[in-house]
């Protein structure tokens, strides 16, 4: 039996595994410390297995969790490791045999910015298809509701819970710097993907807003025969992805001088901003004959503006960035001219770099650069085109369709 004090602490014991504060491992341990572990297992049935997949904190692992869906993402670990197989464009970066790593328990604690947005959930996919390998590994999720203190707080909580390293994609670069710090100072490996911060971290992985925007226009530049009227639909003004996919167009265009931008609105890389910002540009430059959008949703609302002003007629070429498949899919129906390949299956990645450090493995190619510590610079990805698209399909994020073509109407 066991006696009310026990069944008090034992309760609590579970309810801190439920909200996601304690791993099974170590659950187990404390529970065979108080006596109890016959009576924690009886609870472990499906309600609450259930029960635990609501919170958005949740410590995974291949062992714990096959049979499960996982949390955020709601797959089970077949489909993860299908996932991995068929879909994961860098699989071979820091590519690493499946199997147990280091031979002892491994918690990898992975901090996001935000699951406010689907591309931030499939980040988290990927980085759920690696663990999925490993059955000595497991991976706690926090998070950060797109808010700088939360953030930081998740990270302060990840440490608490001792997890081995933490990979974070920083919600912005000044603001995450203590909690970068704080990792770093409790020797812990930290990698950051996407966002950086000016401070020490042992890697910063990402692709490049500038390459791959300089191939978008690049292929603006061929199909415009060098010569015309463009309008340009940044992301955020001020942003650093906004900043670089703007300096990529630039440097596409350093070679077709006859190619003008007439006009550029910051349309904060949602659909809005941007019918309103053309509406005012087509008015104002009749002989537009392109848009270089910064993402995928200002595309879907220039073209919203252009069928309302009864342009379809014009062809005003659409060139954007995002790499969903429903992006891809536009550009398979021809809305879109071409789709900056920007991927957010880099969780994986995030995790390898963390578990070759922890195994004392050097990283390679690693690149010193502006900021402190070491950046991994990824591969640009192929440019999403008519000509390429079939190969893609279904290999973006995100599993939405897109809005209908305004002008095939």
């Amino acid at each position: 039996m066991v006696d009310d004090s026990r069944a008090r602490k034992l309760d609590g014991l579970i309810e801190e595994y439920a909200r996601g504060r304690i791993s099974r491992r170590r659950l187990a341990k404390r529970a065979t410390a108080l006596g109890g572990l016959g009576f924690v297992l009886a609870a472990l049935g499906p309600g609450l297995r259930s029960a635990a997949a609501a919170p958005r904190v949740r410590p995974l692992s291949l062992a714990s969790a096959r049979q499960d869906t996982q949390p955020i993402t709601e797959m089970t670990n077949e489909e993860l490791l299908a996932f991995y197989d068929e879909v994961l464009p860098f699989k071979e970066i820091l590519a690493m045999e499946a199997g147990e790593v280091g031979g002892s328990p491994l918690r990898i604690g992975f901090s996001q910015t935000g699951f406010n947005h689907p591309w931030r959930v499939e980040m988290i996919k990927s980085a759920q298809a690696e663990v999925a390998r490993h059955p000595n590994v497991e991976l706690v999720i926090t998070d950060g509701n797109v808010d700088i203190r939360k953030q930081n707080n998740d990270v302060d909580d990840l440490l608490a819970q001792e997890v081995d390293a933490v990979v974070m994609s920083p919600v912005e670069s000044a603001g995450l710097a203590p909690a970068a710090l704080k990792v770093m100072a409790a020797g812990k490996p930290l990698v950051l993907l996407d966002r950086d911060v000016e401070v020490g971290k042992t890697v910063f992985i990402g692709q490049s807003n500038v390459t791959m925007a300089k191939g978008v226009g690049e292929v603006m530049v061929r199909m415009l025969s060098g010569k015309g009227s463009v309008v340009e639909l940044t992301g955020l003004i001020g942003s650093s992805p906004a900043i670089d996919r703007q300096k990529g167009m630039n440097e596409a265009l350093a070679a077709a001088p006859d190619i003008k931008v007439v006009a550029t609105g910051d349309a904060e890389w949602i659909r809005d901003p941007a019918v309103r910002l053309m509406d005012d540009f087509l008015v104002a430059h009749p002989e537009i004959n392109a848009v270089f959008s910064h993402a995928e949703e200002s595309s879907w609302g220039a073209q919203f503006s252009i069928a309302r002003a009864g342009r379809c007629a014009d062809n005003i070429l659409q060139f954007t960035h995002d790499a969903s498949n429903a992006g891809f899919q536009s550009v398979k129906d021809g809305l879109f001219a071409a789709d900056g390949n920007y991927s957010p299956f880099i969780g994986d990645v995030g995790v390898r770099a963390a578990l070759m450090t922890l195994q004392g493995m050097e990283i390679p190619d690693l690149q010193d650069y502006e900021f402190e510590g070491k950046l991994y610079r990824l591969p640009d990805l192929p440019v999403v085109t008519a000509e390429n698209v079939d190969e893609w399909l279904g290999k973006g994020w995100g599993d939405s369709a897109p809005p209908e073509n305004p002008c095939a109407q």
